[in-house]
C-alpha cells in the first residue's frame, strides 16, 4: 500500500505542479493582454476553479490524516460542484452577449449548493463516498447523480458554445472545431475516468483523476485560439457581431499587422474604392499574412477626405491607440457629399434670391418713404391751404367791418392759423380723425365757415361708409371748398352724397366763375390719389360756363349708414343679420 501510495503521489505531483504553473501563467497573460470585460471575468472564474481543484488535490494527496484529507476534498468540490453552473453562465454570455436570466441562475446555484451540502455531510450518510479513509475511497450512488448533473450542465454549455463558434467563425470551421475540442477534452477524460473505460479502450488506467490536467490542456487550446487565431481582440465576443455589417470600413492595426478587418472594408478593397484619382492606394492588405500598408501615418490622428477613381468620396478617420494599435475607419460619404453639394447649390441660389429680395425691400422702403412724404405733403397742403384760405377770408371781412368786428375777425384768423399746426402734427403722429363720422367732421367744417359770406348745404340719402371712406370724402370736401373759395369767387357751395349697395358718390358744386381749362395742381392731384387709394376715382368739370363740380366715386362699405335730416347727417341703426 505504501509503494502504491508513493507511486500515485509521485505522478500527481509530476503532472499537477507544472499544470498549476501553466494555469497561473496563461491566465495572467490573458488578463494582462486582454480588454477587461464581463466575459473575461467569467472565464477567469472558471480557471480559478481549476486552480482550486488542482491545489486541493495536491494538498489532499499529502494530508497527514483522514480528517484533513476530507477537508481538502470539500475544498476541491467547492469548485467542482459549481463548475457546471458557472460554465453555463460563461457559455450563455459567450453565445448571447448577455447574462442568463436570474431565475434560471438561481435554480442552478441552488442545485450546486445542494450537491456541495451532500458532500459536506457525507460522514453522516455515506451516499457520496460509500467508503473514505486515509488510504483511499469508493463512490456511492449520489456521486454518480452529481456527475450526471455536472455532465448535463457541461454538455448544455458546450452546445451553446458550439452554436456561437460556428456562427462566429463562419467559413473558418477549423477554428470552431479547435474550440469545441478544447471544451470536450476534459469532459471526455472525466467520463472515461469515472466509468473506468481507460483500460478498456487504451489498455491502461491512469493512477489519478486526470480531469484537472485535461482541463489545462483545454486551456492551452483556448489560449492558442486566443492569441494565434485572434478571437480575443478582447474577450468580448460581441465585437465581431457589432462590427460585422457596420456601414463603414473598420481596421484594427498593430504595426504592419491587421488584427481585425470587417466585411465592409473587405468589400471596399474588392470594389477598389480606396484608390484615389491619382492612383494612390490608401490601404494595401495581404489576406494570407494579414499584413497592411497604409499611405498615411498611423501614429498621428488622421481626418481627411479623398475622391476615388470612381468619383466617390471616402473619409478616413484614424486614432492611434498606443501599444494596442490603431483604430481606423473608412467611410463612404459619396451620397452625403452629393447631398452637401446640392445643399450648397441651393444655399447659393437662396443667397442670390436673398440679395434680390433685399434689393426689392430697399426699393419698397424707398417707395413707402416717398409715398409717406407725398401723403404728408398732400395733408400739409390741404390743412394749411384750407386754414390760410379761411384766414384770408376772415381778414378780408375784417377790412370791410367796423373797428369792433375787425378785431374779432383778426383774432379768429390768428386762431385759424395757430390751430392748423396742431392738426398737421396730430396727423403725422397718429390719424385719430378716423374715429369720427363724416357728419361730425362736416359739421365741424361748416362751423369753421359759419362767418364766411358763402352758404354750404349738405344733402344725402342713406349711405354706407367705412372710416377710411369717411376720411377720404371729408378731405375731398375740404379741398374742394378751399379751391372754390380761393379760385371760384363763389357765394354758395352744395355738397351732395348719394349711395347704394355698390358705390358712394360725392358732388361738391359751387356757383363761382368756373374754369374752362383745368390745370391740375397739387390739390386736385392729391384728391385723385386719395380716391384711387380706395378703388375709386375723381373728376372735375365746369357746369355750363359757370360754376364748378368735383365728383368722387368710392366703393360702398358696411361700416356706417348716414341719413340727412334738416341739412345735417345722422347715423342710421342697421338691423342685425341674426
Amino acid at each position: 500500500m505504501d509503494r502504491l501510495f508513493m507511486f500515485e503521489s509521485y505522478y500527481i505531483v509530476m503532472f499537477h505542479v507544472p499544470v498549476l504553473f501553466l494555469l497561473v501563467f496563461v491566465n495572467t497573460l490573458i488578463f494582462a493582454k486582454t480588454k477587461k470585460s464581463v466575459l473575461l471575468t467569467n472565464f477567469l472564474i472558471l480557471q480559478g476553479i481549476l486552480v482550486l481543484w488542482i491545489v486541493s488535490k495536491l494538498l489532499k494527496t499529502f494530508a497527514p490524516d483522514a480528517a484533513l484529507k476530507f477537508f481538502f476534498v470539500i475544498c476541491q468540490y467547492a469548485g467542482v460542484c459549481f463548475l457546471g453552473t458557472l460554465f453555463i453562465r460563461f457559455a450563455y454570455l459567450f453565445a448571447k452577449d448577455s447574462l442568463p436570466p436570474k431565475k434560471v441562475m438561481g435554480v442552478l446555484y441552488g442545485l450546486s449548493l445542494s450537491m456541495f451540502f451532500i458532500i459536506v455531510t457525507n460522514p453522516l450518510h455515506h451516499l457520496f463516498y460509500s467508503h473514505f479513509d486515509f488510504w483511499g475511497d469508493s463512490f456511492g450512488p449520489l456521486f454518480y447523480l452529481q456527475q450526471a448533473i455536472q455532465f448535463t450542465l457541461l454538455l448544455t454549455g458546450i452546445l451553446l458554445c458550439i452554436r456561437a463558434y460556428f456562427a462566429f467563425f463562419g467559413k473558418k470551421r477549423i477554428h470552431a472545431l479547435l474550440f469545441a475540442a478544447a471544451i470536450l477534452i476534459p469532459i471526455a477524460a472525466n467520463i472515461l475516468y469515472v466509468f473506468k473505460w481507460f483500460k478498456l479502450l487504451f489498455g491502461f488506467s491512469p493512477p489519478f483523476d486526470i480531469t484537472p490536467v485535461s482541463s489545462s490542456i483545454s486551456l492551452a487550446f483556448f489560449a492558442f485560439a486566443t492569441f494565434r487565431l485572434e478571437l480575443f481582440d478582447s474577450l468580448n465576443i460581441a465585437l465581431e457581431r457589432a462590427l460585422l455589417d457596420i456601414p463603414c470600413g473598420i481596421l484594427l492595426a498593430r504595426g504592419r499587422k491587421a488584427t481585425y478587418i470587417n466585411k465592409t472594408l473587405q468589400g471596399m478593397l474588392i470594389d477598389n474604392l480606396l484608390c484615389t484619382k491619382d492612383k494612390v492606394l490608401l490601404l494595401e492588405y495581404g489576406e494570407k499574412k494579414r499584413t497592411v500598408r497604409l499611405s498615411f501615418d498611423l501614429n498621428e490622428i488622421q481626418d481627411f477626405t479623398i475622391q476615388n477613381k470612381k468619383g466617390g468620396h471616402i473619409r478616413v478617420l484614424s486614432r492611434p491607440a498606443g501599444k494596442s494599435g490603431a483604430f481606423v475607419r473608412f467611410m463612404d460619404i459619396t451620397e452625403k457629399q452629393a447631398a452637401l453639394d446640392q445643399l450648397k447649390s441651393k444655399n447659393d441660389a437662396l443667397a442670390a434670391v436673398n440679395i434680390h429680395l433685399s434689393h426689392q425691400a430697399e426699393v419698397q422702403r424707398k417707395l413707402v418713404e416717398a409715398k409717406t412724404r407725398n401723403l404728408m405733403a398732400a395733408e400739409a397742403h390741404d390743412i394749411l391751404g384750407h386754414s390760410v384760405m379761411l384766414a384770408l377770408s376772415l381778414l378780408e371781412m375784417a377790412r370791410l367791418s367796423d373797428r369792433l368786428e375787425r378785431n374779432i375777425y383778426i383774432s379768429r384768423a390768428a386762431d385759424m392759423i395757430k390751430n392748423s399746426l396742431p392738426k398737421l402734427i396730430e396727423y403725422s403722429v397718429e390719424n385719430q380723425e378716423l374715429s369720427k363720422s363724416i357728419f361730425t367732421r362736416l359739421n365741424e367744417l361748416a362751423k369753421e365757415l359759419s362767418d364766411m359770406s358763402v352758404i354750404i348745404r349738405v344733402s344725402s340719402a342713406e349711405i354706407k361708409l367705412s372710416p377710411e371712406s369717411t376720411d377720404t370724402l371729408y378731405k375731398i370736401c375740404r379741398e374742394s371748398i378751399t379751391n372754390a373759395l380761393r379760385h371760384g369767387g363763389c357765394g354758395k357751395i352744395d355738397i351732395i352724397l348719394k349711395g347704394d349697395e355698390h358705390e358712394t358718390r360725392l358732388y361738391v358744386i359751387d356757383d363761382g366763375r368756373g374754369c374752362e381749362k383745368i390745370e391740375k395742381g397739387m390739390g386736385i392731384a392729391s384728391m385723385e390719389e386719395r380716391a384711387r387709394a380706395l378703388g375709386g376715382n375723381l373728376s372735375c368739370r365746369t357746369l355750363g360756363g359757370r360754376g364748378f363740380c368735383v365728383e368722387a366715386v368710392l366703393p360702398a362699405s358696411d361700416n356706417v349708414v348716414l341719413q340727412c335730416e334738416d341739412g345735417n347727417l345722422r347715423p342710421v341703426l342697421q338691423p342685425s343679420d341674426g
